[in-house]
Protein backbone atom coordinates (compact mmCIF):
# COMPACT_ATOMS: atom_id res chain seq x y z
CA UNK A 1 0.00 0.00 0.00
CA UNK A 2 1.45 3.32 -0.94
CA UNK A 3 2.40 5.77 2.12
CA UNK A 4 0.06 7.79 3.23
CA UNK A 5 -2.44 5.61 2.92
CA UNK A 6 -3.45 3.08 5.45
CA UNK A 7 -5.24 -0.23 5.66
CA UNK A 8 -8.37 0.01 8.00
CA UNK A 9 -9.40 -3.08 9.53
CA UNK A 10 -13.44 -4.88 10.30
CA UNK A 11 -13.48 -7.72 12.79
CA UNK A 12 -9.40 -7.60 12.47
CA UNK A 13 -9.41 -8.17 8.77
CA UNK A 14 -8.57 -5.71 6.09
CA UNK A 15 -10.80 -5.53 2.82
CA UNK A 16 -10.43 -6.23 -0.29
CA UNK A 17 -12.09 -7.04 -3.21
CA UNK A 18 -13.07 -7.08 -7.00
CA UNK A 19 -15.59 -4.73 -8.78
CA UNK A 20 -17.25 -6.08 -11.65
CA UNK A 21 -18.47 -2.76 -13.62
CA UNK A 22 -21.01 -2.40 -16.95
CA UNK A 23 -20.58 0.68 -17.59
CA UNK A 24 -23.40 2.35 -19.94
CA UNK A 25 -24.26 5.27 -21.44
CA UNK A 26 -20.95 6.59 -20.05
CA UNK A 27 -20.44 10.45 -21.62
CA UNK A 28 -19.24 13.74 -20.43
CA UNK A 29 -21.65 15.77 -18.20
CA UNK A 30 -24.61 17.85 -20.23
CA UNK A 31 -24.07 15.48 -23.70
CA UNK A 32 -27.36 13.20 -24.60
CA UNK A 33 -27.33 9.69 -23.73
CA UNK A 34 -26.97 8.74 -27.88
CA UNK A 35 -23.58 10.51 -27.20
CA UNK A 36 -22.91 7.79 -24.53
CA UNK A 37 -20.04 4.30 -24.98
CA UNK A 38 -20.72 0.96 -22.85
CA UNK A 39 -17.66 -0.99 -21.37
CA UNK A 40 -17.36 -4.07 -19.06
CA UNK A 41 -14.68 -2.89 -16.09
CA UNK A 42 -13.02 -4.88 -13.87
CA UNK A 43 -10.66 -2.79 -10.50
CA UNK A 44 -8.81 -4.48 -7.56
CA UNK A 45 -9.95 -2.57 -4.51
CA UNK A 46 -8.56 -2.20 -0.87
CA UNK A 47 -10.27 -0.44 1.83
CA UNK A 48 -8.09 2.67 3.23
CA UNK A 49 -8.31 5.61 5.60
CA UNK A 50 -6.72 8.67 4.25
CA UNK A 51 -5.79 12.17 5.72
CA UNK A 52 -8.34 15.16 3.95
CA UNK A 53 -8.07 18.67 5.64
CA UNK A 54 -6.82 17.20 9.30
CA UNK A 55 -9.76 14.45 9.23
CA UNK A 56 -9.54 11.08 8.45
CA UNK A 57 -11.84 9.48 5.82
CA UNK A 58 -12.63 6.15 4.30
CA UNK A 59 -11.83 4.89 0.34
CA UNK A 60 -10.30 2.43 -1.80
CA UNK A 61 -7.07 2.18 -3.73
CA UNK A 62 -7.42 0.27 -6.77
CA UNK A 63 -3.99 -1.15 -8.41
CA UNK A 64 -5.17 -2.43 -11.03
CA UNK A 65 -8.03 -1.47 -13.83
CA UNK A 66 -9.25 -3.60 -16.88
CA UNK A 67 -11.26 -2.71 -19.47
CA UNK A 68 -12.85 -4.37 -22.86
CA UNK A 69 -13.04 -0.97 -24.45
CA UNK A 70 -9.95 0.27 -26.81
CA UNK A 71 -10.54 3.49 -26.05
CA UNK A 72 -10.94 3.44 -22.46
CA UNK A 73 -7.36 2.00 -21.99
CA UNK A 74 -5.69 4.41 -24.75
CA UNK A 75 -7.61 7.64 -22.87
CA UNK A 76 -7.15 6.43 -19.13
CA UNK A 77 -5.00 8.03 -16.98
CA UNK A 78 -4.49 10.78 -19.59
CA UNK A 79 -7.88 12.00 -20.72
CA UNK A 80 -9.35 11.22 -17.33
CA UNK A 81 -7.73 9.48 -13.80
CA UNK A 82 -7.42 5.76 -14.05
CA UNK A 83 -4.98 4.14 -16.04
CA UNK A 84 -6.71 1.15 -17.40
CA UNK A 85 -5.03 -2.77 -18.46
CA UNK A 86 -6.93 -4.23 -21.83
CA UNK A 87 -9.05 -7.40 -20.64
CA UNK A 88 -11.48 -9.74 -22.84
CA UNK A 89 -14.67 -10.36 -21.09
CA UNK A 90 -17.28 -12.88 -21.17
CA UNK A 91 -20.06 -12.19 -19.20
CA UNK A 92 -23.69 -14.60 -19.12
CA UNK A 93 -26.40 -12.37 -17.51
CA UNK A 94 -30.05 -14.16 -17.14
CA UNK A 95 -32.78 -14.72 -15.40
CA UNK A 96 -31.21 -16.98 -12.97
CA UNK A 97 -27.27 -16.46 -12.91
CA UNK A 98 -24.28 -14.37 -13.64
CA UNK A 99 -21.24 -15.67 -15.39
CA UNK A 100 -18.19 -13.14 -16.16
CA UNK A 101 -15.26 -14.74 -17.29
CA UNK A 102 -12.50 -11.92 -17.14
CA UNK A 103 -9.30 -12.86 -19.45
CA UNK A 104 -6.14 -10.35 -18.61
CA UNK A 105 -2.67 -10.14 -20.21
CA UNK A 106 -0.55 -13.13 -18.56
CA UNK A 107 -3.42 -14.33 -16.34
CA UNK A 108 -2.11 -12.18 -13.96
CA UNK A 109 -5.80 -10.62 -13.12
CA UNK A 110 -7.85 -13.12 -14.51
CA UNK A 111 -11.12 -13.33 -13.14
CA UNK A 112 -14.21 -16.15 -12.62
CA UNK A 113 -17.72 -15.66 -11.24
CA UNK A 114 -20.78 -17.85 -11.11
CA UNK A 115 -23.44 -16.68 -9.12
CA UNK A 116 -27.11 -16.49 -8.78
CA UNK A 117 -29.37 -13.96 -7.51
CA UNK A 118 -30.73 -14.47 -3.70
CA UNK A 119 -32.96 -12.35 -1.42
CA UNK A 120 -31.18 -14.13 1.32
CA UNK A 121 -27.99 -12.29 2.97
CA UNK A 122 -25.13 -15.21 2.68
CA UNK A 123 -23.53 -14.56 6.11
CA UNK A 124 -20.02 -13.03 6.57
CA UNK A 125 -17.08 -12.86 8.95
CA UNK A 126 -17.17 -8.78 8.58
CA UNK A 127 -20.40 -7.90 8.42
CA UNK A 128 -23.78 -8.21 10.51
CA UNK A 129 -25.83 -8.08 8.20
CA UNK A 130 -26.65 -6.51 4.51
CA UNK A 131 -27.39 -2.93 5.54
CA UNK A 132 -23.81 -2.78 7.24
CA UNK A 133 -22.17 -4.03 4.50
CA UNK A 134 -23.88 -1.49 2.05
CA UNK A 135 -22.62 1.46 4.72
CA UNK A 136 -19.07 0.20 4.62
CA UNK A 137 -18.89 0.25 0.78
CA UNK A 138 -20.73 3.25 0.31
CA UNK A 139 -18.71 5.46 2.48
CA UNK A 140 -15.69 4.31 -0.20
CA UNK A 141 -16.77 6.66 -2.59
CA UNK A 142 -13.39 8.83 -3.33
CA UNK A 143 -10.92 5.82 -5.03
CA UNK A 144 -7.31 6.24 -5.74
CA UNK A 145 -4.86 4.95 -7.95
CA UNK A 146 -1.24 5.74 -8.98
CA UNK A 147 -0.87 7.53 -12.38
CA UNK A 148 0.88 7.06 -15.11
CA UNK A 149 4.07 8.68 -13.78
CA UNK A 150 4.03 5.94 -10.22
CA UNK A 151 4.30 9.41 -8.78
CA UNK A 152 1.30 10.67 -8.00
CA UNK A 153 -2.32 9.95 -7.26
CA UNK A 154 -5.00 10.16 -9.66
CA UNK A 155 -8.06 10.24 -7.87
CA UNK A 156 -12.05 9.99 -8.36
CA UNK A 157 -14.98 9.90 -6.38
CA UNK A 158 -18.00 8.18 -7.23
CA UNK A 159 -21.38 10.05 -6.94
CA UNK A 160 -24.68 7.92 -6.71
CA UNK A 161 -27.92 9.46 -7.82
CA UNK A 162 -29.77 6.52 -5.77
CA UNK A 163 -27.68 3.47 -3.99
CA UNK A 164 -28.79 -0.15 -3.66
CA UNK A 165 -27.23 -3.35 -3.28
CA UNK A 166 -28.87 -6.87 -3.23
CA UNK A 167 -26.81 -10.60 -1.99
CA UNK A 168 -25.14 -12.37 -4.54
CA UNK A 169 -25.12 -16.33 -3.44
CA UNK A 170 -21.54 -17.16 -5.31
CA UNK A 171 -20.75 -20.96 -6.81
CA UNK A 172 -17.46 -20.35 -7.92
CA UNK A 173 -14.73 -17.57 -7.99
CA UNK A 174 -11.61 -17.26 -8.33
CA UNK A 175 -8.98 -13.91 -8.61
CA UNK A 176 -5.51 -14.34 -9.86
CA UNK A 177 -4.24 -11.32 -8.59
CA UNK A 178 -5.78 -12.03 -5.13
CA UNK A 179 -3.72 -15.53 -5.47
CA UNK A 180 -0.75 -14.19 -6.29
CA UNK A 181 1.61 -15.91 -3.30
CA UNK A 182 4.19 -13.14 -3.99
CA UNK A 183 1.89 -10.77 -2.66
CA UNK A 184 -0.67 -12.64 -0.31
CA UNK A 185 1.14 -15.48 1.92
CA UNK A 186 -0.78 -18.60 1.77
CA UNK A 187 -4.28 -18.75 4.18
CA UNK A 188 -3.84 -14.78 4.33
CA UNK A 189 -7.21 -14.21 1.86
CA UNK A 190 -10.70 -15.75 2.48
CA UNK A 191 -13.95 -15.37 0.04
CA UNK A 192 -16.20 -13.68 2.32
CA UNK A 193 -19.14 -12.73 0.14
CA UNK A 194 -20.37 -10.57 -3.03
CA UNK A 195 -23.06 -7.94 -3.48
CA UNK A 196 -24.85 -6.73 -6.54
CA UNK A 197 -25.98 -3.45 -7.98
CA UNK A 198 -28.25 -2.78 -10.72
CA UNK A 199 -29.19 0.47 -13.10
CA UNK A 200 -27.28 3.07 -10.69
CA UNK A 201 -27.76 6.33 -11.76
CA UNK A 202 -24.13 7.78 -11.08
CA UNK A 203 -21.40 10.58 -11.80
CA UNK A 204 -17.84 10.48 -11.81
CA UNK A 205 -16.34 13.51 -10.13
CA UNK A 206 -12.16 14.34 -10.63
CA UNK A 207 -10.61 14.65 -7.32
CA UNK A 208 -8.11 18.03 -7.66
CA UNK A 209 -6.85 17.19 -3.78
CA UNK A 210 -5.02 13.61 -3.40
CA UNK A 211 -2.86 12.56 -0.85
CA UNK A 212 1.27 13.12 -1.78
CA UNK A 213 2.90 9.80 -1.72
CA UNK A 214 5.54 9.34 0.13
CA UNK A 215 7.85 7.33 -2.34
CA UNK A 216 7.29 5.95 -5.81
CA UNK A 217 5.06 3.32 -6.33
CA UNK A 218 5.89 1.31 -8.80
CA UNK A 219 2.30 -0.09 -10.55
Amino acid sequence: MPQPLEVPTVNGHAVVGVCLIRLERIRPKGMPEWAGMSSENMAHRFAIRYEDEGQGRDGVFIPRRDTDSTLVALLGGRLFPGYHHAAKFKVRDDEDALEMDIATAGGVADVYLRARWTNQWPGSRLFADLAEASAFFRRGACGFSCARDGRTLDGVRLHTLDWSVEPLAVDDVTAAYFSDLHRFPAGSLAFDHALLMRAVPHEWHQLGDVPELAQDFAR
